[in-house]
């Protein structure tokens, strides 16, 4: 059914052509046969013409209902016929796999044997004394073997994570609301390249950082958590300090590390499981 209307659809203005040049030659079928009876004067002749007037009527009858079915199908048929749609197939978010760092492997040494120590030679002495004197030669002391150095594997690397890309705030952003919020973790690509959720032992370290107006030196904010997000529910509040940052700019970055609890991961006690992220700015106007 479908390829029959979309033949139709194709072909219809070579159809409409037809059906014109079939009206047409019936029109002119229809002439002839009037002008033939009118100029006849015989009864056969006249029946004759009859006859072809009738089939050049049938003909422009025929063309005329050709035209008028193409049109009728195009205009009301086809366009509620549904067209089939190809089934799209939706990709699915890989699991998140964190990337295996093998240590680097180390050539050992391998021991070439010493050759083998020639047996000394024993020259006989001449004889003193017609009693002939057995020369007694010391035995050679056997050479100890020497035992390959033990090769010393080199130590496992501690990060196991990559470099958290950071997402909002943006850098360079300006952000003239309250509630400032921070994430990271989702990459250009839009997959989530660290874990959502880290374990108990495992940290976020974000570290927002800007110049202290009052002190004139470098002041830190630092928070830990388990999630790859924070805003004022889970403890940041960056806006108490929006006058208090010379320009209002502020810079932040975020590590993966290791700490025996939250205190301590802020306190600085800490192992790196990632390196440091790239550092972003944004203004609190």
């Amino acid at each position: 059914m479908t390829a029959f209307l979309s033949f139709l659809d194709t072909f219809a203005i070579w159809i409409y052509l037809l059906g014109v040049v079939g009206i047409l030659f019936g029109i002119k079928m229809l002439f002839d046969a009037r002008r033939a009876g009118r100029t006849t004067l015989f009864t056969l002749e006249q029946e004759q013409a009859s006859d072809r007037a009738f089939r050049a009527v049938l003909v422009m009858g025929s063309f005329t209902l050709l035209i008028a079915a193409v049109a009728g199908v195009n205009a009301f048929v086809s366009p509620n016929v549904p067209t089939e749609t190809p089934d799209i197939l939706t990709p699915t978010a890989p699991p998140y796999t964190p990337p295996l760092i093998l240590p680097t492997a180390t050539r050992i040494p391998t021991q070439t044997p010493l050759p083998p120590t020639a047996a000394p030679t024993v020259k006989p002495t001449a004889p003193v004394t017609p009693t002939l004197a057995a020369v007694i030669t010391a035995a050679p002391q056997p050479t100890a073997p020497v035992e390959p150095p033990t090769a010393v594997p080199p130590p496992t690397s501690a990060l196991i994570y990559l470099a958290p890309a950071l997402n909002v705030p943006p850098n360079g952003d300006s952000i003239g609301s309250n509630k400032v919020r921070f994430s990271w973790g989702v990459d250009q690509f839009g997959n989530l390249a660290v874990p959502a959720v880290l374990p108990p032992d495992q940290f976020y370290r974000l570290a927002i950082s800007f110049t202290d107006k009052d002190k004139n030196a470098a002041a830190r904010i630092v928070l830990c958590t388990h999630e790859n997000s924070v805003d004022q529910r889970t403890g940041v509040n960056v806006s108490d300090y929006r006058t208090q940052a010379v320009d209002s700019q502020f810079t932040w970055n975020v590590t993966i590390v290791r700490a025996a609890s939250q205190a301590a991961c802020e306190a600085g006690e800490f192992s790196p499981l990632s390196p440091p992220s790239a550092t972003f700015s944004f203004i609190l106007p």
